[in-house]
């Protein structure tokens, strides 16, 4: 039986082994290092330019809202009052010549239920500027008046369409009418219709 024994004082090692894997080792991490202060830098400026824009936009507002604050102050001032009366009567002016009945009827009549019709139609302008439809229907269910204003409420044309009232014994009303309701709904007559369907 034979035995392996080394006897040096200072037992070969495989140091070129040894130093190409730890190289090896060294040189990924190096890399891995290098990626990562890339991609912080990176994220750094990204979020840097960023903050940079949201400073630009709030001092843009700030100044947009200075000049309303100052103008509404001009505008306030007693001497100034019939000018500011003026400009709300031509800007209601304005909004009541976007309303066209030939158009909102159309509207209607692509949305209104079968058994049902339309007793009046009030257009105002409220408060906010914008045309609001005040509309008397009437029919023979009240499950097709709520239709109505489901359809209403899915319709490009209107916004907030609400029942307001609700009267079992309706005026005026046609042979087979039981229910009247007063609905109320926001009108946008310049609203993107979508194309009629051929053979609908």
């Amino acid at each position: 039986m034979k035995f392996a024994i080394n006897l040096a004082t200072q037992p070969y090692q495989d140091a070129r082994r040894f130093y190409l894997l730890w190289g090896a080792v060294l040189v990924a991490a190096a890399l891995l290092t290098g990626a990562l202060l890339y991609g912080a830098g990176s994220g750094w400026r990204h979020s840097h330019g960023i903050s940079r824009q949201i400073a630009a936009e709030q001092r843009t507002l700030k100044q947009l809202q200075d000049r309303e604050r100052a103008d509404l102050a001009i505008l306030n001032q007693p001497q100034n009052r019939d000018v500011r009366e003026r400009s709300q009567v031509l800007n209601g002016l304005i909004r009541r010549k976007e309303f066209s009945w030939t158009l909102i009827f159309s509207d209607l009549e692509h949305l209104m239920p079968a058994r049902i019709h339309v007793v009046s139609i009030t257009p105002l302008l409220n408060k906010d500027n914008q045309i609001e439809v005040h509309m008397q229907v009437a029919g023979d269910s009240r499950d097709k008046a709520i239709e109505l204003v489901d359809r209403m409420e899915h319709s490009p044309a209107f916004r907030h369409a609400q029942v307001l009232q609700e009267n079992s014994t309706p005026r005026a009303a046609l042979p087979g009418d039981s229910v009247q309701f007063d609905l109320s709904a926001i009108y946008l007559p310049g609203a993107v219709r979508e194309p009629e369907r051929s053979g609908q």
